[in-house]
């Protein structure tokens, strides 16, 4: 075997293995995409369900708690409006 012949023999052999190797590689890399895409849609679904369930509690809760706060701090508002008034017209009765 010369040389030329045993260079030749040893591009085949890596050629092979790189072939080989790109073929593993890219079934690995498909097997791991599938089971990555598994994760990522459980973790879709479950953003999905956190998304319907804030947007619920945000439409029976948080709105109209927030419509009765605002209706006692007008309440609150117009007492305190009152009762200043009432505090000014006893002072101008003593004639401070």
């Amino acid at each position: 075997m010369s040389l030329a012949e045993l260079r030749d023999l040893f591009i085949i052999i890596f050629a092979a293995l790189g072939i080989g190797a790109t073929i593993f590689f890219a079934i690995i890399t498909f097997l791991i995409f599938r089971r990555i895409q598994a994760i990522l849609n459980s973790g879709r679904a479950i953003a999905g369900n956190i998304r319907s369930i804030t947007t619920a509690v945000s439409h029976d809760v948080v709105k109209p708690l927030a419509s009765i706060a605002g209706v006692v701090q007008g309440i609150a508002k117009v007492l305190d409006f009152i009762s200043d008034r009432r505090k000014e017209g006893r002072k101008g009765g003593r004639g401070e």
